[in-house]
């Protein structure tokens, strides 16, 4: 039976997802394709490209409408903790509307973009991103500021979704009653507040309540941190001590050698590829073509940890990036020279897992807060099992890639109901 169902704008806002059910011990998958929807786990979802769309509805309707279909109590469609969005590309406002244009949402739809354990945190609607020791609004976080693609150039999460035609929205106060809920009912979308664990598990405990209160599922919008409130909340109605910090485990265990290909532009990712760097990992620009692809293969061949990137040097046209790193991922893969993939960038992630032929992917344990280590399935044997850990640029400390290697995140547990 379904209990939840999302709809990812990116592959590894999806395996960061699918971690937060399954640390709560819920069973789940992640497929790559509607055709492969299936009501035999607790949590289903579907990982998409759609934060990089100009037209994200034409995707993501559909999807959240074949997710519904499964009869969940609540369907989320799973953002980025730092809201990357715009009125041109991947717009959460456009999702919105058309969920009350087309019909499938009855009720007013709850955002929440705050993730507590991942320094991301909402108050009064407005967005703040913890920095090293400093915690910074939004649109004075040169990462989200300073995007390429989805510049954040305001904080106020209502401002945001309204410039993006969502309509009405209010915004629900962290620790709000269900009568202040309630009271949402006339807008489109509410933006709630959370800074804490215990703001997130008394979000969730309301948003399970309408759910049972209403006709049909549930929709709302959010970062990893919504699907651990409503995790968390089934949790502490049904499996009370699990809900206190989620379900911990053993080691996933060491790989030799491991493949990072990372098309992420963020300076923390960059920080990560010097550390590795310094620890002797071989380094290799995509930009060499196949000069470079020949060089990879014979450090892979060497045993040596080896990261194909374009976060280091001057930004180029992203147009063929992925296609380029995903190319390095399939050669390395189909010769067989790694079992764990690391892929660093949201939109990178997808192309590369499409490269692979992915069709589903399940989370079995973690490296860091948001970027979990998946098993992939695939009808080609070379890919069949591989170990893939997606990577949001912002994701994760310094020694990120030397603990991909050794294997230190914990495992999820097992399916469970």
């Amino acid at each position: 039976m379904t209990l939840f169902a999302f709809v990812a704008d990116d592959f590894t806002g999806a395996t960061d997802a699918l971690w937060q059910f399954r640390r709560f011990g819920l069973s789940g998958s992640l497929v790559t394709d509607v055709a492969h929807l299936h009501d035999r786990d607790d949590v289903i979802g579907l990982a998409t490209t759609a934060r990089a769309a100009a037209d994200p509805v034409a995707t993501v309707l559909p999807a959240l409408r074949a997710m519904a279909a499964l009869g969940p109590l609540a369907v989320q469609y799973k953002i980025c903790s730092t809201f990357d969005s715009s009125p041109e590309h991947g717009s959460i406002g456009a999702v919105i509307a058309a969920l009350h244009r087309e019909g499938p949402a009855r009720r007013a739809v709850p955002v929440l973009a705050a993730q507590p354990e991942f320094g991301r945190y909402t108050w009064f609607a407005n967005h703040f991103v913890r920095a090293g020791d400093e915690v910074v609004r939004l649109d004075r976080h040169p990462p989200a500021r300073d995007h390429p693609v989805t510049p954040a150039r305001e904080a106020d999460l209502r401002v945001r979704l309204t410039e993006q035609g969502a309509g009405r929205v209010g915004w629900l106060p962290a620790g709000a009653s269900e009568e202040a809920y309630r009271a949402r009912a006339g807008d489109a979308a509410f933006v709630a507040d959370a800074m804490t664990e215990d703001h997130l598990l008394t979000l969730g405990h309301l948003l399970l309540t309408s759910a049972s209160d209403g006709d049909g599922p549930l929709y709302c919008v959010g970062s990893g941190g919504l699907s651990h409130a409503l995790a968390s909340a089934l949790a502490a109605r049904h499996h009370p001590a699990t809900s206190a910090r989620g379900a911990g485990g053993v080691v996933l265990g060491a790989a030799s050698p491991v493949l990072v290909v990372s098309g992420s532009r963020s300076p923390v990712t960059a920080r990560q590829i010097d550390a590795a760097e310094r620890a002797g990992w071989t380094v290799l620009d995509v930009a060499g073509g196949p000069a470079t692809i020949a060089e990879a293969e014979a450090s892979l061949r060497a045993g040596r940890h080896t990261i194909v990137q374009t976060t280091r040097g001057p930004a180029r046209d992203p147009a063929g990036v992925g296609e380029a790193l995903g190319g390095v991922a399939v050669m390395a893969v189909t010769k067989g020279l790694v079992r764990r993939l690391v892929v660093a960038g949201g939109d990178t992630s997808g192309e590369v897992v499409a490269a692979l032929g992915a069709r589903a992917l399940d989370v079995v344990g973690t490296l860091a807060v948001g970027g979990p280590v998946c098993v992939l399935a695939s009808d080609d044997p070379a890919c069949d099992g591989l170990e893939v850990a997606l990577k949001g640029g912002q994701v994760g400390g310094e020694d990120y890639f030397l603990r991909a290697a050794a294997g230190t995140g914990a495992r999820s547990t097992t399916n469970a109901t």
